[in-house]
């Protein structure tokens, strides 16, 4: 007996993987474009060249290479790359999904369905709306792999802006299938010329030809894109959800003077009386004083300044809500989710007496209570009247 349990162990030693495979055997995708045209899918996907990692010395080798296939569905136009590409993609690294604009109009049902179906492919992953094909075509110089350079310039701008969030698939097909909840994807668009882009002449001067950026957020409804936000929607969304880092609210006085405030340690709480259909608003932070463009004691007017400074918090998000509710009528805020779990039965006789005009009728109290603590090194500004 004491033999046999001693084998077990042993045993779980020599077992193997049933589906292993070498790396060389695999090329690791980074990232991944979808467009459709007609009932064509298109898949561009960017594949890390392992040798060029591995030799920094292997000359003119890109750093990646860029396979494209195309099939009447998703499954069909990866397979098809495989007769261009000498290697099976593998997405287990992959860091960015880039859906066309025009694709996203029509629906990204069937696009969100094979990524959730392919267990090879991780779910940590972020995507993003495009206006152009050719994003991951493009060299960039200091981040030679273009889905990363993406990937960081995203975090990027969440962490210093505000006005894009990372949304990761998985926090994507958790909202999508949440039939209470409107999705928004951050965007991103190319400027320049897009044929340099693609070249190596992109990277040879300081200044690029063709760059990608990231822009405002998207709005969708029932799966489809139907707009966008502008900046400063972007960044009241962004607030709302809770998915901003830091908030930067610039406060325009008299004569063109200015102060501006970085928010940071933001949280937003949403709370609700499902009967009088109301939603309360609170957002709480910390700031700091990042710029004065004028001579003025900040230790006699900072509360003023406090006060401007929420005053123009609660106005953003009041009109930011009320613009893009009667714009698109899109729950991407998430009111309905709330309603819904405060309040479920409640909820569905609002929905079946009101659903359409549900948005419209809901009323929006928003109070902001943003404390700042710093105001830099200087108590007064340098300028003199």
């Amino acid at each position: 007996m004491k033999k046999f349990i001693l084998i077990i162990p042993l045993l779980c030693l020599l077992t193997g993987c049933y589906n292993y495979r070498e790396l060389n055997d695999l090329a690791i995708i980074s990232g991944v474009a979808v467009s459709k045209v007609e009932d064509t899918y298109k898949i561009t996907a960017e594949v890390v060249n392992p040798k060029k990692e591995q030799d920094t010395s292997s000359g003119k080798e890109p750093d990646y290479v860029i396979y494209e296939g195309s099939g009447s569905s998703m499954q069909e136009a990866f397979r098809n790359i495989v007769k261009e590409s000498p290697q099976k993609l593998y997405g287990a690294q992959m860091d960015i999904l880039i859906i066309d604009e025009q694709t996203a109009k029509e629906g990204i049902d069937d696009i969100l369905d094979f990524f959730a179906r392919d267990p090879e492919i991780r779910s940590e992953f972020y995507v993003l709306i495009s206006k152009s094909d050719k994003t991951l075509k493009v060299i960039t110089p200091l981040v030679n792999i273009s889905s990363k350079n993406i990937m960081n310039s995203l975090e990027s701008t969440n962490t210093y802006l505000g006005t894009a969030n990372l949304i990761t698939y998985h926090q994507l097909i958790d909202d999508f299938l949440n039939p209470h909840i409107e999705i928004a994807l951050p965007s991103i668009e190319m400027i320049g010329d897009t044929n340099i882009g693609e070249t190596t002449e992109n990277i040879e001067t300081s200044t690029t030809d063709a760059t990608n950026i990231i822009s405002n957020m998207t709005v969708f409804k029932d799966g489809k894109l139907i707009g966008y936000l502008n900046e400063s929607e972007s960044l009241a969304y962004n607030i709302i959800t809770n998915n901003s880092q830091t908030i930067l609210i610039k406060n325009d006085y008299n004569d063109n003077k200015f102060i501006i405030n970085e928010v940071i340690d933001s949280s937003t709480e949403m709370k609700t009386n499902v009967k009088k259909k109301q939603i309360t608003i609170t957002i709480k932070g910390k700031a700091s004083i990042s710029d004065v463009n004028y001579d003025v004691d900040l230790e006699k007017e900072i509360t003023k300044i406090q006060k401007k400074l929420n005053n123009t918090v609660e106005d953003l998000i009041e009109e930011t809500i009320t613009n893009t509710t009667k714009k698109y009528n899109s729950d991407i805020y998430g009111f309905k989710d709330l309603l819904y779990k405060t309040n479920p039965k409640e909820y569905k006789k609002i929905i079946k007496d009101s659903e359409q005009d549900f948005l419209k009728d809901l009323y929006i109290k928003v109070k902001s209570n943003i404390e700042i603590i710093e105001k830099g090194n200087l108590n007064g500004g340098i300028y003199h009247e």
